[in-house]
């Protein structure tokens, strides 16, 4: 054929969907087929999962009908299986001059685009990446959470149902409080029931891979009652499977088998396997988060332990980011025995995701290292990972069961002879002297803890070998974690680390609290910021010199002064790579079933030779994956973020744009990191933060970013102000005065205590409650902090009107307000300065200040405490001229009585706009440019969800179609 001829010719899509599908196959072991008929249609790929089957539907650029290709294929039903899952891959059009000999090197080295389609989907995000990203994203699909919904439902009706059957049972609780070692309670018959529906799922997927491994027995009917003979038939698979591998998974549910007489068994073992069945459908959409959800509502006591259990989307982005292939350079990816000194640890690993979502990472990153292919990696690099990379440890044995079943059936055909993962003791040990043990945070004091794997003080092998042992400290090259973030010693009064887990008892919490001290004590974790800061200490005991810790840790670790010893330890020896955080207006929370604002951070730990480079890139969220491979995405892009990011300390120009496709996701900035409020964070959009950075400095930039349009003098507001006593100092068991709600000229001790916005909607209020002094001497050293200047500490941006007001009368802020006194000036001044600083308190300016130095907690609102208050930033009034305080006082008298809205409506509040513009010219002597750039201050801040909350945005009609 001559060249031209071959010129001429051009290579069919089914071609090349033949040659993608072999890669799939024999480069990442898929099980891909191209151009088969299935019921009657034509999927261009199809794999087949074990989580079920997903297309993948091609078309050359620019595909303009694949996304229609790809949602008609959904519900499509092979194998009785339904499709919930397709991908819309867009094909380099260069790939159509490519021969067919060199088309397998040419997709390799191809940069592909795709959608990803679920049922319901509104338009997904673009994605883009090479072969192996898309045979992530294969991996990683799965059906929408809706599934998950059902599945969860569906789950813990089984278990519930199950768990009845035990706990009636006199007889059979008695057995599996015995088989746990626990008290008799709901709980551990719920937990019974979990493992062995757990373990039933498992044993049908075992059994699927291999021939070694019997089938479930058949029963009779759909829903029929098993017999004692089944529950007999069950045992002895679970035995002879025992004798293979895999007692982490079985060896407790065959006790609970064993134990429980034949007749409760029968009933018990019917409502499990009816669960079971039902599971695995649900299991093929949605993976091993079914369990963990269930797990998660299941326990009881898990919001006494504040244990809530991460996302698979957000486990897949943390770990994507902390197991990066650049970030490791000394670790050899492609070759399995150099992975057999890599360690990555989860001291409070619940169900497992993180772990999960690690070793999946890992295989990724060998996938895409390997020189030679083969679709056997994974029976080679699944004993290995499991017998020496995966470390994992927590305090409820279900929860170990979870993961250890999960992390077994990655393979299920490689058998290993051990796995890494424990249930530590949690609580008063009798048997020990009556000392009390924290779990894995016992690291912290010894070198090795006790294991409890099952129930008792040994390590159990999967050879069924019992050695007593202890668990040594992991040397970790990543620790990984979720950690439970109940605080220590909160406002609730005493140790509040309650540890009623299965029968624990209550009067043990303050052996635990005491422990806890003093494994912290002198270190920087602080209790008061709850649990989660002892295990960041752990994780930095645990990793040598270029080692890796990431967390998810509650928002509060950003801003919360209980928090600076850990933020003082990260920035002055560890590289602080990553702080994502999420500002979705319908989703703030990396965990289930929590409504905390939650961050991730990663961080490299530093040699001794190196300088701290005390700055962070900051990665703002403006949406929270819904999926896995969404998230996959996602963390592929912030890796490719150029090095140099728009800076949070320059001037208000935005951050750099995170997209998907031409989505929007989220900004990147950088920013400076010490022990005080890391800030970079604190914002949606980085230009607000940037108005902020520059407004502590005194500067109020031009609307355009372009210069300074006017200096203002910002100081701390200790440094002006002496602020009233806290709230426990004045009312309380241990205050001076009782209160009561309600106030009128009569009252000798007025009080502004609690925030009502329906009330307090001007600069000038009255007080709505009244102290009474407990003793005649307790007045006097509380009482002449009253004044008639107060500012509030918690701001509900979305509700509150004002931030700080002037009372009629001589009054004394309580819990909500504090009074503020101006320092060291005469009554002839104090009148004008209080004005003054109402006023700034008011402005958006103020709000902006206010907003930037809280801690964000929940949408919609700013937290702080007394503390918070003596670094706030706000104009230092004193170095005002006498023109410029009888400038504010005239313009408080104008407006004390007009009425605002909410904060969260700044930049259609006709009040607040008033305000702004006049304190800037009037007060401030500012010229037009300033007025321009409060204008632009007020646009970007109403769209904030930090300071909206869930609530729609409002913004000026002529300004809308900016937003």
């Amino acid at each position: 054929m001559s060249p031209v001829d071959r010129q001429s010719l051009r290579v069919h899509e089914a071609t090349v969907n033949v040659a993608l599908a072999g890669l799939l196959r024999d480069d990442f072991g898929l099980d891909a087929q191209a151009e088969l008929v299935v019921a009657g249609r034509r999927p261009d790929v199809l794999v087949q999962r074990t989580s079920g089957p997903v297309v993948i539907e091609s078309e050359f650029a620019p595909a303009r009908s694949v996304d229609n290709d790809a949602l008609a294929k959904l519900f499509l039903k092979v194998g009785g299986r339904e499709v919930g899952v397709t991908i819309a891959l867009v094909l380099p059009s260069e790939l159509r001059e490519v021969h067919e000999s060199a088309l397998s090197d040419r997709l390799r080295a191809s940069e592909f685009k795709w959608r990803e389609w679920h049922a319901e989907s509104d338009l997904p995000p673009l994605e883009r990446g090479s072969i192996g990203d898309l045979a992530n994203a294969v991996v990683l699909a799965a059906a929408r959470s809706n599934y998950l919904i059902d599945a969860v439902v569906r789950l813990e009706e089984g278990a519930y149902a199950a768990g009845s059957r035990l706990y009636y049972s006199p007889p059979a609780m008695s057995a599996v409080a015995r088989v746990f070692d626990r008290d008799e309670s709901r709980e551990v018959a719920n937990m019974a029931a979990l493992m062995c529906i757990n373990a039933i799922v498992f044993h049908d997927r075992l059994s699927a891979a291999t021939t070694r491994v019997p089938g479930v027995p058949r029963r009779d009917g759909p829903d029929a009652t098993v017999s004692r003979g089944y529950v007999e038939e069950l045992a002895s698979i679970w035995s002879r499977i025992l004798e293979i591998d895999y007692r982490p998974i079985f060896e407790q549910p065959l006790s609970v088998l064993r134990e429980v007489p034949l007749a409760e068994a029968a009933h018990f073992v019917s409502e499990c396997v009816n669960t079971s069945c039902a599971m695995i459908d649900y299991i093929h959409l949605v993976g091993h988060d079914v369990m963990g959800q269930v797990f998660n509502r299941l326990v009881a006591d898990r919001k006494f332990l504040a244990a809530y259990y991460t996302s698979i989307p957000a486990a897949t982005l943390l770990a994507g980011l902390a197991l990066a292939p650049r970030g490791w350079p000394g670790v050899e990816w492609s070759k399995p025995d150099s992975l057999r000194d890599f360690a990555v640890l989860d001291p409070a690993c619940g169900t497992g995701t993180l772990l999960m979502a690690s070793y999946q990472q890992i295989i990724q990153n060998h996938r895409a290292s390997r020189q030679v292919k083969s679709s056997k990696y994974l029976d080679m690099l699944h004993p290995i990972l499991i017998e020496n990379t995966i470390h994992g440890a927590d305090v409820v044995d279900a929860a170990i069961h979870v993961t250890a079943s999960m992390l077994a059936s990655m393979a299920p055909k490689a058998t290993f002879e051990s796995m890494n993962v424990h249930v530590f003791p949690l609580g008063v040990d009798q048997d020990d002297g009556g000392s009390a043990k924290i779990g894995s945070l016992e690291w912290l004091d010894t070198q090795s803890v006790w294991s409890m794997f099952s129930g008792a003080a040994e390590q159990v092998s999967s050879n069924g070998s019992r050695t007593k042992a202890q668990v040594p400290r992991p040397e970790a090259n990543l620790v990984i974690a979720n950690p439970p973030f109940r605080r220590h010693n909160s406002a609730t009064g005493g140790g509040d680390y309650k540890t009623r887990v299965f029968g624990h008892a209550e009067e043990d919490a303050e052996s635990l609290s005491a422990r806890l001290s003093e494994v912290v004590n002198g270190t920087p974790a602080n209790l008061v910021a709850g649990l989660a800061s002892a295990f960041v200490l752990l994780a930095d005991r645990a990793i040598d010199a270029s080692g890796r810790l990431a967390f998810v840790l509650p928002a509060s670790f950003l801003f919360g002064t209980s928090w600076r010893g850990i933020r003082e330890m990260l920035a002055h020896t560890y590289q602080v790579e990553w702080v994502v955080a999420l500002h979705d207006a319908e989703r703030q929370s990396l965990s289930y079933d929590t409504g905390i604002a939650e961050t991730m951070i990663v961080a490299r730990k530093l040699d001794s030779d190196e300088t701290p480079p005390r700055t962070a890139k900051f990665v703002n969220l403006w949406r929270c994956p819904e999926f896995a491979s969404e998230a996959s995405a996602v963390h592929r892009q912030i890796r490719r973020v150029p090095a140099g990011v728009h800076q949070i300390n320059g001037p208000p120009v935005g951050g750099t744009e995170l997209t998907l496709g031409s989505d929007k996701w989220g900004e990147v900035v950088e920013a400076p990191i010490d022990g005080d409020a890391w800030v970079g964070s604190r914002w949606r959009s980085a230009v607000v933060g940037q108005y902020a950075w520059a407004l502590v400095r005194g500067e109020l930039y031009t609307s355009d970013g372009a210069e300074v349009a006017a200096n203002l003098p910002l100081t701390g507001l200790e440094s002006v102000c002496e602020i009233s006593p806290y709230h426990l100092q004045i009312k309380g068991s241990r205050g001076a005065f009782d209160i009561q709600d309600g106030w009128d000229h009569s009252v000798r001790y007025p009080a502004l205590w609690h925030v009502d916005s329906r009330q307090q909607r001007t600069m000038l209020n009255t007080p709505n409650a009244r102290l009474l002094p407990k003793t005649s001497g307790a007045v006097g050293g509380i009482w002449p902090h009253a004044g008639g200047l107060h500012v509030a500490c918690d701001i509900r941006y979305n509700a509150q009107r004002i931030a700080a007001t002037l009372t009629d009368t001589t009054a004394l802020g309580v819990t909500s307000w504090f009074t503020l006194h101006v320092n060291d000036v005469d009554g002839t001044k104090r009148d004008g300065l209080e004005c003054a600083l109402a006023l700034w308190f008011n402005t958006t300016l103020g709000l902006l200040c206010h907003a930037n130095h809280a801690n964000r907690s929940q949408l919609g609102r700013g937290r702080g405490n007394r503390t918070m208050l003596r670094t706030l930033p706000i104009l230092d009034v004193r170095t005002l001229d006498e023109w410029q305080l009888d400038a504010a006082q005239r313009l408080f008298t104008e407006l004390k009585g007009t009425e605002f809205k909410p904060f969260y409506k700044c930049a259609i509040d006709p009040t607040r706009i008033m305000l702004d513009e006049r304190f800037m010219t009037e007060v401030m002597g500012a010229e037009s440019e300033a007025v321009e750039s409060l204008a632009a201050v007020r646009f970007n801040l109403a769209q904030e969800p930090s300071i909206c909350g869930t609530k729609q945005p409002m913004l000026p009609s002529s300004q809308r179609n900016r937003s």
